[in-house]
């Protein structure tokens, strides 16, 4: 199948648009995440790997949730192989990653709760777009989706 000038710059278009959504669910999540992160430690109390454990566990929820269905439309049945355990994978990395870096600085200093916030937030920048493009090209795949149909 060959591809015109003006599929490929709707393509890019739709890729522009996606992006812009995943950016807005990532802020959202971050803001969230992070203000559990914050409130875990402070208000409850906990110490910030435990903290980071919860806030990366009930933060993945509404982040599976908006990104399937605002950012790659998609409705209907979840797909566990196709969607849901990936998608689990790809959070469990940022979840490994983000407890590594939480768990080396909050043993090698004694970091206030905003340290262990932006220790987080680096933590999960570093995968951000590599999430992007495997939720795009394999977990939410839209000509794979087409074909299904």
């Amino acid at each position: 199948m060959s591809t015109t000038p003006s599929t490929k710059i709707a393509e890019v278009r739709r890729t522009h648009a996606k992006l812009i959504r995943f950016g807005a669910v990532s802020a959202f999540n971050v803001l969230f995440g992070q203000i559990l992160l914050f409130a875990t430690q402070v208000a409850m109390g906990l110490s910030p790997v435990p903290a980071n454990v919860f806030s990366v566990t009930v933060g993945t929820v509404p982040a599976y949730f908006l990104s399937r269905h605002w950012v790659w439309n998609r409705r209907g049945n979840h797909r566990i192989m196709k969607e849901v355990i990936p998608f689990w994978a790809l959070a469990l990395l940022g979840f490994a990653l983000s407890t590594a870096a939480v768990w080396f600085v909050d043993t090698r200093w004694d970091p206030v709760p905003l340290v262990i916030n932006l220790t987080n937030l680096a933590a999960f920048g570093l995968i951000w777009m590599a999430k992007f493009f495997v939720l795009d090209r394999v977990l939410f795949n839209t000509e794979e989706a087409t074909a299904v149909s």
